[in-house]
C-alpha cells in the first residue's frame, strides 16, 4: 500500500531537497559524538625540511609586495569586485603568515608581520579584511574569522616571547571590540564594520574558532554565553556516516543547517575539522574518512551531502596543507604523513619554474593554497 503523505511534508521536503537546507535537530553539546584529547601548543620541526624552504622563498620571491604584504594571486589584476582578486592583499593572508612566523619562532618575521597589519589594515580601530597596498581602503569591515585567528596567535606567541607594540595593539583592540562587535544575539557574525550593526543571516561553521573564542572568554567572561552557543552549533553541523563531514552554515532564524548550492566544499569541512581538533575536539567517523580519503589521495573539491558522492576530481595543495594540520593538531602522526605525501607531489621542483617550491594551477598561484601549504610542511620532516 502506497504511503501518504500531506501537502506541508511535501512542501517542506521539497523546501529542504532543493535549497540544501537541514533541519537543527541533533544537539551534541555534550560531545557524545566526539572524542577528546589535549591540546598543546605545537612547534615546526627544526631544522625545517627543503620543501618548506623552498615554499617560503617561493611565497617571499612571487607573491609578497615591497612593501611585506602577501598578495591574494601571483597574476595581477586592476579590477577590484566583491571577490578578493589579483594584488590585494587579506588579512587572512597575514594571519597565516603570523602563524607560521609563531611556529617557526621567526621573532623577526612575527613582529615585522604584525607593524604590517597595525600600519596597513587598521582604519578606525577596525581590522579591515582586505586592502591594496599602500592604497585606499577598499573595504570599512572586518572579518571575524580572520580577527580570532589574528588574536590567537598573538595569545600564543605572547607565552613565548614579548610582543612589540603592534603586537600588543592589535591583541588589544581584537580583544576589546570583538565581545561588542563580533556577535548578534550571541551568535557569532561574519563581518562587522566601526558601526553599522550587522545584516548577518547565518553563522558559517568555518568562523567558529573553539581556541580562539575559549581564550576570548577568559580575558571577557561577557562571551562565555555566546562560546558555549556557538560551540553548539559548530559541534552539531556534523553531517552524519552517508558523508561524515560538516554543513556550511547555520540559518538562526529558521533553525536549519545551510550548504552553498547544495554541495560540500571540503576546504570548509577541513576548517572545522581543525578548529576543533585545535582545541582537542574529534569525530572519529571525519578522521577516519579523512585517513582514507588522504592516504588514496581522493580529497575533492565538492561532495554531495546526501550521498557523499564526490562531485568532482579536484584536489589542492590548501586541503592537504589543513589536513596536515589536522593531524599535527591531534597528534596523528600517520594522517600527517600521508598528507605530507600528497601535498609534495603538487609542489613544483622545477627549478627553472616560476612558480618553484611553490603550488600553482594554470599559471597562477594563490596565497590561501600557498600559506595552507607552508602551516602543514613545516611538520615535514
Amino acid at each position: 500500500m502506497a504511503k501518504k503523505y500531506s501537502s506541508a511534508f511535501i512542501l517542506l521536503f521539497l523546501l529542504f531537497t532543493l535549497t540544501g537546507c537541514v533541519p537543527h535537530q541533533k544537539d551534541t553539546t555534550d560531545l557524545a559524538n566526539y572524542t577528546t584529547v589535549s591540546a598543546s601548543p605545537l612547534s615546526a620541526v627544526n631544522p625545517l625540511s627543503a620543501e618548506t624552504i623552498n615554499c617560503y622563498a617561493f611565497i617571499q620571491k612571487r607573491l609578497t609586495s615591497p612593501l611585506g604584504g602577501i598578495y591574494t594571486n601571483y597574476q595581477n589584476s586592476s579590477q577590484t569586485s566583491d571577490l578578493s582578486t589579483g594584488h590585494e592583499i587579506l588579512s587572512e593572508s597575514m594571519g597565516l603568515l603570523l602563524e607560521y612566523a609563531r611556529l617557526t619562532k621567526d621573532v623577526q618575521l612575527f613582529n615585522a608581520t604584525t607593524d604590517y597589519i597595525a600600519r596597513n589594515f587598521m582604519d578606525n580601530d577596525i581590522l579591515l579584511w582586505r586592502i591594496v597596498d599602500g592604497g585606499e581602503p577598499i573595504t570599512d569591515v572586518s572579518a571575524t574569522i580572520d580577527d580570532l585567528r589574528i588574536y590567537q596567535t598573538l595569545s600564543m606567541a605572547k607565552k613565548q616571547w614579548p610582543l612589540n607594540n603592534s603586537g600588543n595593539h592589535l591583541f588589544d583592540t581584537i580583544e576589546n571590540q570583538l565581545p561588542t562587535r563580533g556577535f548578534s544575539s550571541n551568535y557569532l557574525i561574519s563581518y562587522y564594520g566601526a558601526s553599522e550593526p550587522t545584516t548577518d543571516t547565518s553563522v558559517e561553521m568555518t568562523y567558529i574558532n573553539l581556541s580562539a573564542l575559549t581564550t576570548l572568554s577568559q580575558a571577557k567572561p561577557e562571551v562565555e554565553e555566546a562560546l558555549n552557543l556557538n560551540k553548539k552549533i559548530l559541534l552539531s553541523s556534523f553531517i552524519g556516516e552517508t558523508l561524515p563531514l560538516y554543513h556550511k552554515s547555520y540559518n538562526p532564524q529558521k533553525g536549519i543547517y545551510e550548504d552553498a548550492d547544495g554541495k560540500i566544499n571540503i576546504l570548509d569541512s577541513l576548517m572545522v575539522m581543525l578548529n576543533l581538533a585545535q582545541a582537542g575536539i574529534y569525530s572519529p567517523e571525519a578522521i577516519h574518512w579523512l585517513e582514507e580519503n588522504t592516504l588514496a589521495g581522493t580529497l575533492y573539491s565538492y561532495y554531495d551531502p546526501k550521498t557523499g558522492e564526490a562531485l568532482d576530481n579536484q584536489e589542492s595543495s590548501a586541503a592537504y596543507g589543513i589536513t596536515a594540520q589536522i593531524g599535527a593538531a591531534l597528534g596523528n602522526d600517520l594522517l600527517t604523513g600521508n598528507a605530507l605525501t600528497q601535498l609534495k607531489k603538487h609542489q613544483d621542483t622545477d627549478t627553472k619554474s616560476t612558480f618553484y617550491g611553490g603550488f600553482g594551477y594554470n599559471y597562477n598561484a594563490y596565497s590561501y593554497d600557498n600559506l595552507q601549504a607552508l602551516l602543514g610542511l613545516v611538520y615535514n620532516e
